[in-house]
């Protein structure tokens, strides 16, 4: 234990003293997190509104031709208020509409779409404006940018220590010391989840000046520690199959696996937003469930669906032992 410990303490040091390290880890989850608030802050201005219908499907169907509107049906208040859609209960000529802040401005537009759907049926149309959650984009952000962390630190961070501590020779003499492989594997995994928990630190922090209070449990830190493990243990796995003498390559497969995991998920913008070709994609490739529990969580704070949970679980053993089984300190230990 105590090898283990001097080495997390020599690999922290050594890391957060290089200012391309600090970068990744710090400054460029902050930019990414800062681009994307103030250009997109009002996000549902440059997209379809989704609007869920309870009691009449024909109303949703007409929606699903206006350029504004994206009408769903089975779709419950509680799910509505979690995702930020704008929800409509019809009864007879009575329409109540339950919308966030962020959505407000549509609500007028909404009417009118509503106003020519009925009036061949009736003119006369009585409409009841509910404000409902405080979310607004910024929350669906930063949850998004937590499960963003905890991909790129997990994958980058694991094959970017490994590749230049290889590439310095440093492994060598590692492998001449008593520390054992096992030892290497856990002191690497504690290094990126320490510096996972300091990105997520300076996000968190970022994300309370736009107003974003998250619901911080113990819950969340767990599963945050979890999701780091899962991409970490994939990181060790490419870094163990690229041949030692082609080490750059696993850094070139970890670029081109994580910036599209990155921007093809549900990190920044909702699945319905991308084009029907790839949404189911983006809705359900690893890193969007991962980010739709961290925002159960820390946003919504409700229960994740306990099949993803399993799911994700069952990943992060699987490939933490695989990983420790590939990055090995030396050939024999």
């Amino acid at each position: 234990m105590n090898r283990i410990l001097l080495t997390v303490s020599a690999l922290v040091k050594d890391n957060l003293r290089n200012r391309f390290v600090i970068f990744w880890i710090i400054i460029f989850p902050i930019i990414i997190t800062l681009l994307f608030g103030l250009v997109f802050g009002g996000f549902s201005s440059y997209f379809h509104v989704t609007v869920a219908v309870e009691g009449d499907y024909g109303l949703a169907k007409y929606l699903n031709t206006t350029e504004i509107f994206q009408g769903v049906t089975n779709v419950s208040l509680k799910y509505a208020v979690e995702h930020d859609y704008i929800y409509v209960k019809v009864n007879g000529s009575s329409f109540t509409i339950y919308t966030s802040k962020q959505n407000q401005e549509f609500v007028p537009v909404l009417e009118s779409v509503i106003d020519q759907y009925y009036q061949k049926v009736n003119n006369t149309h009585d409409f009841t404006v509910l404000q409902i959650s405080g979310y607004t984009y910024y929350y669906y952000l930063i949850s998004g940018i937590i499960g963003i962390i905890s991909l790129s630190n997990g994958i980058l961070s694991t094959i970017g220590v490994s590749a230049s501590y290889f590439r310095d020779r440093i492994i060598e003499r590692l492998a001449t010391s008593p520390l054992k492989s096992y030892e290497w594997v856990i002191s690497l995994i504690i290094y990126v989840i320490i510096i996972t928990l300091i990105s997520t630190a300076a996000v968190i922090i970022l994300g309370i000046l736009f107003g974003f209070i998250p619901i911080i449990g113990i819950e969340f830190l767990v599963f945050l520690v979890i999701s780091t493990l899962l991409f970490g243990g994939l990181g060790a796995i490419i870094y163990g199959l690229t041949p030692k003498d082609k080490i750059f390559l696993s850094e070139i497969v970890a670029n081109v696996l994580v910036f599209p995991l990155m921007f093809l998920s549900n990190a920044f913008f909702p699945p319905n937003v991308y084009p029907p070709i790839v949404r189911i994609f983006v809705e359900y490739q690893p890193l969007s469930v991962i980010i739709t529990i961290i925002r159960d969580l820390i946003v919504y704070g409700v229960s994740p669906n306990p099949i993803l949970v399993s799911i994700v679980f069952f990943f992060t053993v699987l490939f933490l032992y695989a990983g420790g089984r590939l990055l090995k300190l030396r050939e024999i230990d």
